[in-house]
């Protein structure tokens, strides 16, 4: 007999991390969103509370509602309904996977209540049915925040994902400014066109990362941490980006890029360097007159889950 409440938690993730634009991506630990969903009579889904009052309640443009309902539209179940509360553990228009939480915690929910026990592609596909709303159709937050670790998104239609081991030596550093960048904003300055020198510059750095994260080679990293796409065309975004980003190299950081469409921005570290390479990127921010947020994490493998 199914449920007729559950909490579920699922972890923010970073996107990109350099090179991977819209295709690499990676949940980390000790931040993440919250969805309470009780089962009701009815095929209605509604959202009856959200801790950040900016979230809308509105079931067509929340995500965790979205997805809640794209799941069990998959499921081929009409007569369950679900009222949805959300604790927002992550920040609006941050660049740590916020939509996307909310949609992975939605849709694991949703198939708990609705005893439907779907594929897990089948929830990162309902997940990412509530990012098109909000973010666009794409897997590189939703994917990971499901399924937990780091992932590639080889494929869309169909969607194919593979995985993708990080050495256990490997740290995260994530500095937010006191800033947001909406996703929407962030993608309207992307090129139409990309050199063909870029494309294939860009190609070898995933490569590269890809590699560098499963050996824990810093130096491949460090080379491979390099986006010739989006990070240049968004520069204007993110004011102290750049000399946070030279201060955290120089205070031991392998590599420092922007986490998703910004304006947090991800160092990789080693587990010795993570305290001076966050005391550095903060203090270069507070110089350039911005206060901020730090997070140290792991990358979390567990992905979305019952917590209750």
């Amino acid at each position: 007999m199914p449920s007729e409440q559950v909490t579920v938690f699922a972890p923010g993730t970073t996107a990109n991390v350099g090179p991977g634009f819209d295709c690499l991506g990676m949940a980390f630990t000790g931040m993440g969103d919250r969805v309470t969903a009780r089962r009701v009579p009815g095929g209605e889904v509604r959202v009856v509370s959200v801790s950040d009052a900016r979230i809308p309640t509105d079931p067509e443009r929340n995500t965790a509602a979205i997805a809640a309902r794209s799941v069990l539209r998959r499921a081929g179940v009409s007569d369950v309904g679900l009222e949805i509360s959300i604790e927002k553990g992550l920040p609006l228009s941050g660049g740590m996977g916020g939509s996307a939480a909310s949609a992975a915690a939605g849709a694991v929910a949703a198939d708990v209540l609705a005893g439907s026990r779907l594929h897990k592609l089948q929830l990162v596909e309902a997940a990412m049915d509530a990012e098109a709303v909000v973010a666009g159709r794409h897997a590189d937050n939703v994917a990971p925040s499901v399924l937990g670790g780091a992932v590639v998104i080889v494929g869309i239609d169909p969607l194919t994902i593979a995985s993708v081991r990080v050495h256990g030596e490997i740290e995260l550093v994530m500095v937010t400014p006191a800033y947001g960048v909406e996703t929407q904003r962030a993608r309207s300055v992307l090129p139409r066109e990309i050199p063909r020198a870029d494309a294939i510059a860009q190609a070898a750095h995933l490569a590269g990362l890809v590699l560098g994260l499963e050996r824990g080679d810093h130096g491949l990293i460090a080379r491979s941490m390099v986006d010739r796409i989006a990070e240049p065309a968004r520069a204007s975004l993110y004011p102290g980006y750049p000399q946070a980003k030279e201060a955290g190299l120089a205070a031991g950081a392998i590599g420092v890029v922007v986490s998703g469409a910004g304006p947090t921005i991800i160092a990789l570290t080693s587990a010795g360097s993570t305290a001076p390479v966050t005391a550095a990127m903060q203090k270069a921010y507070s110089l350039a007159g911005f206060e901020s947020h730090a997070h140290r994490a792991t990358v979390d493998n567990a992905g979305a889950r019952l917590i209750g």
